[in-house]
Parts: structure tokens; C-alpha cells; sequence
């Protein structure tokens, strides 16, 4: 599961580093010195997988920095919700 997504966003030069995935009551991505992926068990999916690690590679790009404003947040969150739609489209 998980190395298939891996391999999908390496297709789209995303390469996550320094991150964990962990069980949750929610499901969101959180950035620091090593990102955590919350997951809720329902929600446990490739295609969400796919957008929370894209998060991660949305942060090192941005040389580990959070969004610097309201509009850098949507842009990312809408970015990743594209990579999520072309990964459920491929399947």
C-alpha cells in the first residue's frame, strides 16, 4: 500500500523524507523536524495517503517552512487535493 503511493509521487518528483504515520482521531498532516501524517483508521486509504505525504514534499520544498500566509495554505491544500483526485483517477 504504502510503496504504492510512494511510487506514484515519485512520479510527480515528490519525494517524502523524515516523516512518521500514526493512528488518530483525525486525519491531518503536522510539519516539524520530522513530519507526523495522523490517520483516523477509517480514513486509512492510499489516495489520502497520498495527499497528507504530499504535504511532506509541499514542506521541504518550501525549505521546511510552513505556509507564510492564508493563501499559501489554500494554494498547497489545493495542490494536494489535485494529487489525491489524479491518483483516484489512475486506479
Amino acid at each position: 500500500m504504502l510503496q504504492t503511493v510512494l511510487s506514484f509521487l515519485a512520479l510527480l518528483n515528490c519525494y517524502p523524507k523524515d516523516y512518521v504515520i500514526t493512528s488518530s482521531n483525525s486525519t491531518f498532516y503536522l510539519a516539524g523536524d520530522i513530519g507526523v501524517i495522523y490517520i483516523s483508521p477509517g480514513m486509512y486509504k492510499d489516495h489520502v495517503l497520498a495527499h497528507e505525504l504530499y504535504h511532506q514534499c509541499q514542506w521541504q520544498w518550501a525549505g521546511k517552512k510552513p505556509a507564510q500566509s492564508w493563501d499559501e495554505w489554500e494554494r498547497r491544500e489545493r495542490e494536494a487535493m489535485k494529487v489525491e483526485d489524479i491518483f483516484l483517477n489512475l486506479k
